[in-house]
């Protein structure tokens, strides 16, 4: 645990790296994303490729030397037409690794690579209720509360979703 802690976007070629570090955070905390283990289990090489290189997505890799102890993205919102909203998707870090003040890094790099993208002028992120760290990190990092939405997630059990915004 004492290598150099970088942050860095993911090569194309890494997507088998992607696969493997989000199956495991969806397969041991199935109660903190917004996706289920099966569902992207089941998904193809395709996908997994189209995560990282896709128009308008950015996926970073946390790495401890050259390990991969972490990921976190963006995307553009599917639910904005104009396409000028960014999300902050799929964050996780090894717990080996938490504590340390890592998300930091999480930010700096999403907000900057939105920053980078024109056609960007807001960043939303939610979490669910219960995950008071990623609600502390959010409010960190000057995203604003927006609402609360009660949803049932992939792990079964209800809890709300909370939801920020931020402009860019």
């Amino acid at each position: 645990m004492n290598a150099p802690i970088t942050i860095r976007p993911l090569d194309p070629t890494e997507w088998r790296a992607l696969r493997e570090i989000r199956l495991f955070a969806l397969q041991t905390e199935p109660g903190v994303f917004f996706a289920s283990y099966d569902g992207e289990l089941a998904l193809g090489d395709d996908e997994w490729q189209r995560r990282i290189a896709g128009a308008g997505c950015i996926v970073f890799g946390l790495f401890a030397g050259s390990d991969l102890v972490g990921i976190t993205g963006v995307v553009a919102d599917r639910d904005d037409p104009t396409g000028k909203t960014a999300v902050l998707v799929m964050s996780y870090i090894r717990p080996a690794y938490r504590g340390r003040g890592l998300t930091t890094l999480f930010y700096d790099a999403r907000l900057g690579w939105i920053a980078s993208q024109p056609q960007f002028t807001r960043v939303v992120v939610s979490h669910r209720a219960s995950n008071e760290a990623s609600g502390r990190a959010v409010r960190a990092h000057g995203f604003i509360l927006v609402d609360r939405v009660a949803r049932t997630w992939p792990d079964g059990t209800t809890d709300d979703e909370v939801r920020y915004t931020r402009a860019i």
